[in-house]
Parts: C-alpha cells; sequence; structure tokens
C-alpha cells in the first residue's frame, strides 16, 4: 500500500496523495486529525500514520 509515498511526507505529498486540497490537508494536520509535526516550520506526516487514517476513513 503507498510503495510511492516516501516513509515522513510533506504537506504537498499528503494532498497529492488524497488528492486534497491545501486547506483540506491543513485541516487534516491541524485539527490532529492525522498526527503530524511541524520541523523547521514545515508540516511533517509519518507514512504509517497516514496509512492509519486511511483504514479509519
Amino acid at each position: 500500500m503507498l510503495n510511492n509515498v516516501p516513509d515522513i511526507l510533506s504537506l504537498k505529498d499528503l494532498t497529492k496523495t488524497l488528492q486534497i486540497g491545501r486547506n483540506s490537508a491543513l485541516y487534516l494536520v491541524q485539527n490532529n486529525i492525522i498526527p503530524a509535526c511541524k520541523i523547521m516550520g514545515k508540516w511533517r506526516i509519518i507514512k504509517e500514520d497516514l496509512i492509519e487514517y486511511i483504514r479509519h476513513t
């Protein structure tokens, strides 16, 4: 599942993978629907957390 997706995703990677807009991706990470953290001002999402989100939606 998601073999071509990096292990740590940027917000842009998240939008491409889920085929959603930037505002929707920001909503998901800012509201901890998909766990993420900011590193040097940029959102980072662990691939396993994204997979878990997909499994439960």
